[in-house]
């Protein structure tokens, strides 16, 4: 949907906590100025580093899952298009196995998509790069994937008539592979991984055909990194980031703040030297009181989605603030209260209806929190705020349980987490 809601059911699907589409770019709320005061929004910044960059550049994305990460990526790959910029975009909960995968996955996935992208655009790729990929893959994944595929045969210098369909076919089968939970992606890792340097070598071919052809370096956008097992992501960043930093294309990649604040994460400034976090958008300050400027921008955001009419008194202030700051949770928790008052046959979100959906919301928060975490959960709790690098913090910000806020770098509790505790007395003895 990108037209302004009409009706209860119409927010319930509004909004789901999804990214915006560039369908729905109508509804983008800029909201920089009360997240680090800069001028311009995250994905400007984004599109002209890139544009005005005379090397590849690399692109760290911080921030926490639900804090608008993903729709400034949209936006990005949106103006990217728009102007003609070739872009590559992964996002991991389609694209990869969010409880297992590694950098493997990532490189196969970025070889297909690229493949992908030719053949959409009708661009050409020389026979010797598609030979190259062949020989760069192990035999048996050859035999296993490739072979079926080669009838065709590649004769001369191809485009898209005879050898890359069946080049991207190819790809596509082994990205499906290293998607499956089982054993066999995990062999297939194996037989791939000792050729990583070979393919990186024939994807960079690769690259640099294209960019002729297109008149710019090819944009790579990897998002949705938070959604995936924390060790698979922290080893991704913390063991396997340089492989991935031998593609010679721009990388914008999208980091959980959970594993940018972990005590071992400073290998990543090695080969991200101006990494950008996105804030959360403070709806209360470190003292407690309200923080109206970001309370009024997330009522703006919503208003462009839903006229003010559907909500009762003070319904709107009460989501805003239940929320923390996390876009995903207010669109999560504004689609759930929707959906109660429309059962009780209410054209419009009561009071009642928001702290039904509210209490119900606090459990699911609060028990995402391990019992061993308890007692840091207690000191943040009594207002110990302190932002530190340790890995109890780092699986707080990872749940969703903890958030962190900008200026001097402060955390607190989800607020739901916090209502959670007032109503449980003596819930983390």
């Amino acid at each position: 949907m990108n037209q302004k809601a009409k009706s209860l059911t119409d927010i319930v699907n509004l909004f789901k906590p999804m990214a915006l589409t560039e369908e729905q770019s109508v509804f983008y709320q800029k909201t920089a100025s009360v997240r680090d005061g800069t001028h311009y929004e995250f994905h400007e910044g984004f599109y002209n580093r890139i544009l005005k960059s005379d090397s590849h550049e690399r692109l760290l994305v911080v921030g926490h899952g639900g804090c608008g990460k993903s729709t400034e990526l949209h936006m990005l790959k949106a103006k990217l298009a728009k102007f003609g910029l070739p872009v590559i975009h992964i996002e991991a909960r389609d694209d990869l196995d969010l409880y297992n995968f590694s950098y493997i996955d990532l490189f196969m996935l970025i070889v297909d998509r690229t493949a992908q992208y030719a053949v959409a655009h009708k661009l050409k790729i020389d026979k010797r790069i598609v030979s190259a990929f062949e020989q760069a893959l192990s035999s048996k994944v050859r035999q296993d994937f490739w072979s079926e595929e080669k009838a065709v045969g590649v004769e001369g210098s191809v485009s898209l008539s005879a050898s890359i369909p069946s080049f991207v076919k190819a790809l596509a089968k082994i990205s499906s592979a290293l998607k499956m939970a089982s054993g066999y992606n995990e062999q297939l890792r194996l037989e791939i991984k000792p050729r990583i340097p070979d393919i990186v070598s024939s994807l960079n071919a690769l690259f640099k055909e294209l960019s002729e052809q297109v008149g710019h370096p090819i944009v790579i956008i990897i998002d949705g990194l938070e959604k995936c097992r924390q060790e698979c992501v922290r080893k991704l960043f913390i063991e396997d980031i340089s492989s991935l930093s031998d593609i010679n294309a721009h990388l914008v990649i999208a980091c959980p703040i959970s594993v940018f604040r972990s005590s071992d994460a400073s290998v990543v400034s090695s080969y991200f030297v101006s990494p950008v976090v996105i804030p959360m958008i403070k709806t209360h300050n470190v003292d407690g009181s309200n923080n109206t400027a970001g309370i009024a921008v997330i009522r703006e955001l919503i208003l462009k989605r839903a006229d003010d009419s559907f909500f009762d008194a003070e319904v709107l202030d009460k989501i805003i603030t239940s929320a923390g700051g996390s876009l995903r949770d207010t669109c999560n928790i504004l689609s759930n209260c929707a959906f109660e008052a429309s059962m009780h046959g209410n054209e419009t979100i009561d009071m009642n209806s928001v702290c039904f959906t509210l209490n119900r919301y606090a459990t699911d928060v609060f028990f995402r929190v391990e019992n061993r975490l308890y007692q840091r959960v207690k000191k943040i709790y009594d207002k110990d705020f302190k932002a530190t690098q340790d890995p109890e913090l780092s699986e707080l910000l990872y749940s969703g349980a903890v958030f962190e806020y900008n200026g001097d770098r402060w955390v607190d509790l989800h607020p739901l987490i916090r209502k959670y505790i007032d109503d449980h007395s003596g819930v983390l003895d």
